[in-house]
This record gives C-alpha cells, sequence and structure tokens, in this order.
C-alpha cells in the first residue's frame, strides 16, 4: 500500500482501488486530450478538401475549354490549396507525439500515411492540368481519389472516438463533409458539361447518382446532428439565390442537356452558382467543427475536475460500495425492506444503514442505467460507420469480380435492394458472404468451366 502525505502533512493510505481509478482517470484525460487533438486536425483537413475541391472544379472547366477559360481562377485556387496543405501538414508534425499513444490508432495513423502518400502527387496532377495533359474527367477522377483519401481520415476519426457524444459529432460532421465532397464532384462534372456545350449518358447518370447520395449524406448528417446544427443547414440552403443551381441542375438531367440546348448557361455561371451553394454548406461544416472542438475542451474540463475532486477523507477517495446479494438475511433488522424493494438483499460494506443504503442503491441503479444509455449512444454512432464499412467492402469485390466501376458497383446494389425489398446493408453482407463464389466467376457472369 503507498504512503503519501496531505498538505498538512498527515500520511494518506491510498489503497490499490483508489490508485487504479486515478489511473482511469488519468486514461480518460488522455483519451479526451488526444480526441482533442484529432478534433483539431479533422478541421485543417476538411479545410483542405474544401480548397482542392474548388481547384478541381476550375481545373474542370479549365481543361474542358482546352485552356481558354479560369486561368486565373485556377491559379488562385491552386495557391489556396498549396497554403492550407502547408498548414496541415504544419499540425501534423506539431501532433506527431500527442497521437502516438493512442488507443485503437492503428487504422487510424494507416490513413493519414496513405493521405499524405496521395498529396505527394498534388504536384504531378497540377502539371498534366496546366498542360492539358489529361481530359476533364480523368482530372475530376484524379482530385477526388486524393479527396477520397483525406475523408477517410475524417472517416477513421469518428471510429476510434470511444465517448458516444464526441462520437456522434464526428459522425455528423463525417457526413456534411462527405455530402459537399458529393456536391463538390457535381461542380466538376457538370461545370465540364456546361463548358462543352453537351452532358453525354455517362455524364447524366453520373449527375444523377451524385444528387442522390448527396441527399443520403445530408440526412444521415440530419441524423446525428444536434437541432441546432439542422436548423443552420436548413436555413443556409434556404436562401433564395440557390434555387438557381435547381434550375441548371435541371437542365444539365434534362434530355436538352444531352442535345446541347442548356439555356444559355456557362461553365462559369454554373460554377459560380454551385459554388455559393458549396460555400453555403461550408459554413455549416465550420460551425460543426468548432462545436466539436468545444465539446471535446469541456469533456476535457470535465475528466480534470474529476481527478481533482475530493472528499473529506482525501484525494480520489473511493466512496462506499453496495452490493446486491441473492438473498435477504433475516437476522439484520431492515434488510427485508431493501431486498423487497430492490428484488435481492444487501450488504453495506461500511455499516450503512437500510435507509440510507437505499439512497446508495439508487445512486448505483441510476449509473447503471446511464452506462447503458452511453453505450446504445456510441452503439448507433458506429453502426452507421460500420455500415459504410460493408457496403464499401462489396462494391469493392463486385468492382474487382464483375469488372463494374463504383458508380455501377453502388447502382447494382441499390437495385437488388429495392427488387428483393431489403435494405442496402443486408444485400451487401450476402455479397460478401458470396465472395468465393463471385471470385470464382468470370467477369460475364457465367458459371467458370
Amino acid at each position: 500500500m503507498a504512503v503519501e502525505r496531505d498538505v498538512t502533512g498527515v500520511e494518506v493510505n491510498e489503497d490499490a482501488a483508489t490508485r487504479f481509478l486515478r489511473a482511469a482517470k488519468l486514461c480518460r484525460i488522455r483519451d479526451v486530450e488526444q480526441l482533442l487533438a484529432v478534433s483539431e486536425l479533422v478541421k485543417d483537413m476538411s479545410g483542405l478538401i474544401h480548397a482542392l475541391q474548388k481547384e478541381r472544379g476550375a481545373s474542370s472547366i479549365y481543361l474542358g475549354s482546352s485552356g481558354s477559360r479560369f486561368a486565373d481562377d485556377r491559379a488562385q485556387r491552386v495557391a489556396e490549396a498549396q497554403a492550407l496543405e502547408g498548414t496541415l501538414r504544419g499540425r501534423l508534425d506539431r501532433l506527431d507525439g500527442r497521437l502516438e499513444r493512442m488507443g485503437s490508432g492503428a487504422q487510424f495513423y494507416t490513413r493519414v500515411a496513405i493521405a499524405l502518400r496521395a498529396l505527394d502527387r498534388l504536384p504531378a496532377l497540377r502539371e498534366q492540368v496546366g498542360t492539358l495533359a489529361l481530359v476533364p474527367q480523368d482530372s475530376v477522377k484524379a482530385f477526388t481519389d486524393i479527396v477520397n483519401h483525406l475523408l477517410a481520415v475524417v472517416f477513421e476519426a469518428a471510429d476510434i472516438a470511444a465517448d458516444p457524444a464526441i462520437s456522434r459529432a464526428l459522425v455528423a460532421l463525417f457526413n456534411i463533409v462527405q455530402g459537399k465532397e458529393f456536391a463538390g464532384q457535381e461542380r466538376a462534372t457538370a461545370g465540364a458539361g456546361f463548358t462543352r456545350g453537351r452532358f453525354d449518358a455517362a455524364e447524366h447518370a453520373r449527375l444523377a447518382h451524385l444528387v442522390g447520395v448527396q441527399n443520403r449524406a445530408f440526412q444521415l448528417f440530419a441524423e446525428f446532428a444536434d437541432p441546432a446544427q439542422v436548423a443552420l443547414f436548413r436555413t443556409a440552403l434556404s436562401c433564395p439565390g440557390l434555387a438557381e443551381v435547381e434550375r441548371m441542375r435541371a437542365v444539365a438531367l434534362s434530355d436538352d442537356g444531352r442535345h446541347g440546348e442548356l439555356a444559355g448557361i456557362t461553365g462559369e455561371a454554373w460554377f459560380e452558382q454551385a459554388t455559393r451553394r458549396i460555400d453555403a454548406i461550408k459554413t455549416v461544416e465550420d460551425r460543426l467543427a468548432e462545436d466539436l472542438r468545444r465539446l471535446c475542451e469541456a469533456k476535457l474540463a470535465d475528466a480534470r475536475a474529476d481527478l481533482e475532486q475530493a472528499d473529506p477523507r482525501g484525494p480520489d477517495a473511493v466512496m462506499p460500495v453496495a452490493m446486491l446479494l441473492v438473498g435477504t438475511d433475516p437476522g439484520v433488522a431492515g434488510t427485508e425492506d431493501v431486498g423487497a424493494a430492490y428484488g435481492g438483499g444487501v450488504y453495506a460494506p461500511d455499516g450503512l444503514r437500510p435507509k440510507l443504503m437505499r439512497s446508495v442503491l439508487d445512486v448505483v441503479q441510476a449509473q447503471s442505467q446511464r452506462l447503458r444509455d452511453v453505450s446504445l449512444e456510441l452503439e448507433t454512432a458506429r453502426a452507421a460507420l460500420n455500415e459504410r464499412k460493408v457496403i464499401d467492402r462489396a462494391k469493392g469485390l463486385l468492382m474487382s469480380t464483375r469488372n463494374l466501376s463504383e458508380d455501377e458497383a453502388y447502382k447494382l446494389i441499390r437495385k437488388t435492394a429495392m427488387n428483393q425489398n431489403k435494405r442496402i446493408i443486408e444485400v451487401a453482407e450476402a455479397i460478401l458472404s458470396m465472395s468465393d463464389i463471385l471470385r470464382g466467376l468470370p467477369a460475364g457472369g457465367a458459371a467458370a468451366t
């Protein structure tokens, strides 16, 4: 048993249970400190994602016009993205030591490493865009791949958060960033079509898909965000000026768009209006990032206050524990009442009387219910993340075995779910359960001979 002295010099005996409680509280503080560091990283990463989304759109119009339009705008977007990339890399250098002891962080670190490798490809990509060595579709895909690697870091941050409130906040933030990313892809895809003066069948299908997945991402955001954040999102997108995006989108998705009848809409006009909408979403994203930081700081303050709390017996003193027994002891007066109330007998280690013991049991039951509620919230927050992982694995399997694109794989899963009246996650799980069979079939679908 460790022997310590209080401020008056009196010896204070700290038993093993107290030491373990202190260790648990210190671990809790460390975990929240690391989550605070992650929240700061996520904020910088979302800023870079936003800049790369704008650069992607400008590059698409620049390539679609064979370099005759958007040269200056593209140069400005490149400079903004480079500055934010420098900020992010500086943040990572400062956080390196603070994150190395994070529990369950292997996948998170791997995602960060992959994202940094993806960022290393940016100079070569920009060189290809500048020399018109790419078509718009290839440029959009290259930028999208890099952005997706950055998004994966945000996704993993939500997956490792052990605190249910922080986990829910990260899930909400991830989904609004994901939805904005789909809006950015729509901006780049439609921008190329409007600049070219027509939309082909593949672009039609791509745009329709992007509208659908945007709506789904924003729906998930609304499920996990708090009411004030949802209200802010709805207000941001209810601006009368943003209705122009819906009109332009309708033209692009119409048959007229496929035949070059674009109602006078230019690539620049579309880019301006779509950017205005995306910037409005970014204001909500910034609010979520700031709310997340404040939540982490509040949790950290609570954890530190809990460590410093003391009762008259000294720092971190252990409170009496009430134990429920199988049956009551008729030899102990009063325990029959408590046993009847709680379905069993009681044992008071510090000689507490039954009435006081009942109040202790009330506290124990309330705490147990709170722990169950917390576990349920955390499970709910992670369910959405786990479903996404399963669906992504199913898409990957279809892409590798059936030679499908990512869009085609997702549409196949969604169509199958609709035809069979099942949830998409159920179809994805069924596909994964047949992985061996699928890998044994040729891409055409016939059985191997």
